[in-house]
């Protein structure tokens, strides 16, 4: 296979970017959370391999996390453990944790050796990989795949292509087309989006709980069951399949996952065109399972728009990771800014403020996060709760996700220098042969201005620098003291850059209000999604001290007053909002004193309450009290309790 010319942005490599300012602070915090899920038991057990998927998982954020802060003793923390997974090889090339037959955990474990490679340089892990792709190449076609491993094989196609920068061998473009060809459909199911109802409407909780029994007792190296089992023939294999696919499909971190997949391989066997669908699944998944936070619903499945289900914690990083790479094959902003999205919201309000205890899924909608109210599910017992102590999928995925994130603050193309999400770091990169270190010095989201210094040049490279503008945002580009440029979806110029260069962007970012697709409206500030303020109180649950339940005794059931009249198409408040603005502290996101507040003009929704499940029941013919008052609203993320989705409520 020749190899194609890329033509797409390229990320920096691992530690190229360091976080500053309120990033840092909350990477920190992160950092305080891995240590204590470090010290649990269950993730190696005399030195082996333990815990399936969690083992690499935790291990590859421990690693993104050691690249951002540069700590060496959390890159040998991650090496340490990292070793159990390299002592699980066996004769052949094959490798994974003993007991388990099922390929997801080694493909987990795949992103984290490539993540490991890509920052240490490691040539012992190189050959580890490609020894695993040699014999998964030459064992492919009778090795059991099946479930969430045949609908997460083309995961290993950044892997494949790395391999294949450095050695040249074409059975890996070969191995490619396997995974392709075995893998779940996803290409189709981008073009043609077919689920656009929640999932329970496509499958039954029968049919799965008979599904999982059956991959289960397959999946594991010496059966439970004590019924005798049909050898795992392909055959079988595909003809159980076909009753998989669909359930598949419409997992969460499944979907989240093959978002990338048409940009990813694309890029490998050079077809350029495959990216667009991976831009087309993204718009179908929200046009049909959207929040106002960004992150399509999936309370394990798809669930549809209804602001009152879940929104799970370990799909949302892997839509980070997703829609990383494709910003960076598409220059998409329209990614960029759903990116900002999830993070800014979902992420933030997956934890406490101080990250020590972490929810599996968020709402959008949620007055009680209580392990009284259980989504049902056959794989797990999902509650809102908040988990501390506790190996959590939300908690080891969540170790992830900033540095993730941060990869997009900044990509080059040749001489291009493109800023895309907006955070505080500093860069160190090389353009037209010259050493650059950058900082940039902001509180956005939370704060207008964002601005930019050559803290150090090695020469004067002349380049092109693009600026994304954020969505409902105006912004000015300012150097010397004068307004250089000003746009409204991206501002480009040619510059000089040189020792203490400095350039500044302001922007204007309005309140707006947005409509959502089940017919709520919902306020924010940029891509921060604005809350009601909610005080609450923590109780540990009484059957597992590791459960934190939530409450609140504060009025919830409110609606901010709109305008009736839309000038320019879009929705105002009646009454403009009143503005507080406080310090950020080491905590950015926390109740008592947030970033901001808003104060803004609401009434209450007389009919608004809770349905048969416990769950808020969001009111399709909303009635509303005759008297307004003015209630707080802060950022989503500052707080484990929200209610972001209201009632149009008109005047």
């Amino acid at each position: 296979m020749a190899k194609a010319l890329d033509k797409n942005l390229k990320k920096l490599p691992l530690g190229a970017i360091r976080p500053t300012g309120w990033l840092l602070d909350q990477m920190k915090l992160m950092n305080n959370l891995q240590k204590r899920l470090g010290a649990l038991q269950g993730l190696v057990k005399n030195g082996e391999w333990e815990s399936g998927e969690n083992l690499p998982r935790y291990v590859r954020g421990v690693l993104l996390l050691s690249a951002a802060l540069d700590d060496k003793l959390l890159k040998d923390k991650a090496t340490g453990y990292l070793q159990s997974i390299l002592n699980s090889a066996r004769e052949g090339g094959d490798f994974g944790p003993k007991g388990i037959r099922s390929l997801t955990p080694k493909i987990e474990a795949v992103k984290t050796l490539l993540t490991y490679y890509e920052y240490t340089g490691e040539e012992r892990v190189l050959h580890f990989l490609k020894k695993f792709f040699k014999n998964q190449y030459n064992t492919f076609n009778v090795s059991p795949c099946w479930y969430d491993s045949r609908a997460r094989l083309l995961e290993e196609i950044t892997a494949l292509e790395a391999v294949y920068r450095e050695t040249d061998l074409e059975w890996l473009h070969d191995l490619g087309e396997k995974l392709r060809d075995r893998c779940t459909e996803w290409f189709k199911l981008a073009d043609k989006f077919p689920y656009k109802r929640p999932a329970s409407k496509y499958v039954s909780q029968g049919s799965l709980k008979r599904l999982l029994k059956t991959v289960n007792a397959y999946e594991k190296v010496e059966p439970t069951s004590s019924r005798k089992l049909k050898p795992l023939t392909p055959d079988l294999i595909e003809k159980k399949w076909k009753k998989q696919q669909t359930a598949v499909q419409l997992d969460g971190v499944n979907l989240a996952k093959a978002v990338k997949y048409p940009a990813t391989y694309g890029r490998f066997i050079g077809d350029d065109s495959l990216k667009n669908l991976s831009l087309k699944l993204i718009h179908q998944l929200m046009k049909y399972h959207s929040t106002a936070a960004g992150m399509f619903t999936c309370d394990l499945r798809l669930a549809g728009d209804d602001p009152s289900k879940g929104v799970d914690v370990q799909a949302s990083v892997e839509m980070i990771e997703s829609l990383v790479e494709v910003i960076s094959q598409t220059r998409d902003y329209s990614c960029v800014d759903r990116l900002e999205r999830i993070v800014f919201n979902v992420i933030s309000a997956a934890c406490l403020d101080d990250c020590s205890a972490v929810q599996d899924l968020v709402l959008v909608n949620q007055v009680e996060a209580s392990d009284a109210r259980k989504y049902p599910s056959i794989e797990a017992a999902y509650s809102n709760a908040f988990l501390t102590k506790k190996l959590s999928r939300g908690a080891v995925a969540a170790l992830s996700a900033y540095p993730l994130f941060m990869q997009a603050t900044c990509m080059l193309k040749d001489n291009e220098v493109n800023f895309l999400a907006y955070a505080p770091c500093t860069m160190n990169f090389t353009v037209d042969g010259c050493k650059l270190t950058i900082s940039e010095k902001t509180g956005y989201p939370f704060r207008n201005t964002v601005v930019f210094k050559v803290e150090q040049a090695s020469g004067e490279p002349e380049v092109k620098i693009n600026f994304r503008v954020p969505k409902n945002v105006s912004m000015q580009l300012i150097s010397g003291g004068e307004v250089v440029a000003t746009g409204t979806k991206e501002i480009s110029v040619k510059c000089v850059l040189r020792t203490g260069s400095t350039f500044m962007l302001k922007m204007a970012i309005p309140l707006t209000v947005e409509e959502n697709s089940d017919g709520s409206c919902s306020l924010f500030k940029g891509n921060v999604l604005m809350s009601v303020k909610l005080p609450y109180s923590v109780e540990e649950d009484s059957q597992d001290r590791r459960i934190l339940n939530i409450y609140t005794d504060k009025k919830w059931n409110v609606a901010p007053v709109l305008s009736r009249r839309a000038p320019g198409g879009t929705r105002t408040l009646y009454e403009p909002e009143t503005t507080v603005v406080h310090d950020l502290k080491e905590k950015p996101l926390n109740l008592e004193e947030p970033p901001f507040e808003l104060q803004i003009r609401a009434k209450n929704v007389l009919n608004w309450g809770f349905g048969v499940q416990s769950f808020l029941e969001f009111p399709r013919k909303p009635e509303f009290s005759e008297e307004s008052l003015e209630r707080t609203f802060i950022p989503f993320g500052c707080e484990p309790l929200h209610i972001a989705q209201f009632p149009k409520c008109l005047k």
